[in-house]
C-alpha cells in the first residue's frame, strides 16, 4: 500500500480526504491562531491509521516572563524529541529570538528520517523558510521521495508560499480569510 492509500485510509476529523490525498497541502491562519490542536489531531488521526510520521510539530510553552513570548520548542514526530529553536536572550532583548543552529539541526532530524516516513507535518512556513532557508529542504526531499506535506502557513507569509510552491500545492484555510 502506497502513502497515499495509507492516508486515503486515515481517518482526521475535520479534513476531507482530499487534504491528507495530495502531496502537497497549506493550512492557512491568520496571525494569533493556535495551530497545535489541529497537528495534533491529524498526527493522531495518522498514526492510527498506521503511518508514520515525520516532521515536526510545535510543543506549547507556558510563557515564563513578561516579555518572553518567542519561546518555541518543537516536537520531532519520527523520534519524539523535542527541540528548543529559540535562543534565550533576556526580557528586554528585541527582534527574532530564533536559534538558526538549533533549526537546522532539527530539520537534519527530520531529513534522516524521511525515507521512513508516509507523511510529513510541519507547523510552520516562518520566516526563515519565506527567505529561503530553514524547512524547504524538507519539503524538497519529502516530495522527490512522493511523501505527502501538510504544512501551516501564516497568511503574512502567503506570498512566500505561493512563490515557493506554485500551482504544486493545494491550500486550506483554518482560520479567518474567505
Amino acid at each position: 500500500m502506497n502513502a497515499t492509500e495509507k492516508i486515503a485510509g486515515a481517518f482526521v476529523e475535520g479534513f476531507s480526504l482530499d487534504v491528507l490525498a495530495n502531496p502537497l497541502t497549506a493550512l492557512i491562519y491568520d496571525e494569533g491562531f493556535d495551530t497545535n490542536e489541529i497537528f495534533n489531531v491529524i498526527a493522531a488521526g495518522a498514526k492510527a491509521g498506521g503511518l508514520r510520521l515525520g516532521g515536526v510539530i510545535e510543543k506549547p510553552v507556558a510563557p515564563t516572563a513578561p516579555g518572553r513570548r518567542c519561546d518555541m520548542v518543537l516536537t520531532d514526530l519520527a523520534s519524539g524529541e523535542t527541540v528548543k529553536i529559540s535562543e534565550d536572550r533576556g526580557a528586554l532583548a528585541r527582534g527574532c529570538r530564533l536559534d538558526l543552529d538549533a533549526l537546522a539541526r532539527t530539520c537534519a532530524l527530520v531529513l534522516s528520517t524521511l525515507p521512513d516516513c508516509n507523511l510529513v507535518l510541519l507547523n510552520k512556513f516562518g520566516k526563515t523558510e519565506a527567505e529561503g532557508g530553514g524547512f524547504r529542504c524538507i519539503i524538497s526531499d519529502a516530495l522527490g521521495l512522493e511523501t505527502p506535506v501538510i504544512i501551516g502557513v501564516p497568511r503574512r507569509n502567503l506570498a512566500a508560499w505561493r512563490a515557493f510552491a506554485g500551482d504544486f500545492a493545494i491550500e486550506r484555510e483554518i482560520s479567518g480569510g474567505n
